[in-house]
């Protein structure tokens, strides 16, 4: 068993970027692959937001990790400007194959039979061509969760992510069922762009373990509410 406590985790998703102001069909004629959208104006000011929320809380962590993704390396670069920040590829936001490239409307039309299939696998099982599942990417996260705690031992980690990703992590955390967590995807019940989610270590005494435990003041924090345009992503 692990006796290593878990560092305090800082969870920062990536401001607002070209994608969360596109639709899905808009999405699929750019001319660059999801990695490289970058912050739009609104995104630099809510990461504006952020750096100072973070700055007051939490201004000398011991590490800053982001993902390779253009938009947390921008992100990141925000709010923490003099830190070093090193990229994890685990943290990379689920890879959606073909569905990137056509679009739900274009799969159906080209590849009907993907369709049909995602439709009797469900959301969380299919595996769409060129892409994750949600399995692989829970995998992913178990396997960052770990090194993690290793390497970060009663530290404090601040991590530049993806809303999905994010959601999965919850899922896992929180020991959230299949449905619950379709359920909340479908719902757009995923954290706000430049938003922050606080995980600290705590000592269960009825099963003798170090578990994560979610700050319980807040679900999340979003430091830009109320001083910048609300907009859903």
């Amino acid at each position: 068993m692990n006796s290593e406590p878990y560092p305090t985790l800082i969870f920062v998703r990536h401001a607002q970027s070209e994608g969360n102001v596109l639709t899905v069909a808009e999405r699929a004629e750019m001319q660059i692959g999801t990695t490289a959208y970058r912050l739009t104006s609104l995104g630099r000011r809510q990461a504006t937001c952020t750096h100072d929320w973070l700055q007051k809380n939490f201004p000398n962590p011991d590490r800053v990790i982001r993902s390779y993704y253009q938009r947390t390396a921008e992100t990141a670069k925000l709010c923490y400007p003099e830190e070093e920040v090193r990229e994890d590829a685990r943290l990379a936001e689920a890879n959606r194959g073909v569905y990137t490239i056509l679009g739900p409307n274009g799969v159906k039309e080209k590849m009907p039979w993907e369709t049909v299939r995602r439709e009797r696998d469900g959301l969380y099982h299919y595996c769409p061509p060129g892409g994750e599942n949600w399995p692989m990417i829970e995998s992913r996260i178990r396997d960052f969760r770990r090194s993690i705690r290793s390497r970060y031992p009663g530290k404090t980690v601040v991590v530049f992510g993806h809303g999905f990703w994010i959601l999965l992590w919850q899922k896992l955390t929180h020991h959230w069922t299949i449905e619950e967590t379709e359920r909340r995807y479908l719902a757009d019940e995923i954290v706000e762009n430049a938003s922050v989610l606080i995980y600290r270590n705590e000592w269960n005494s009825v099963i003798n373990r170090h578990i994560l435990q979610h700050d319980p003041s807040t679900d999340y924090i979003v430091p830009w509410k109320n001083i910048l345009p609300h907009v859903s992503t």
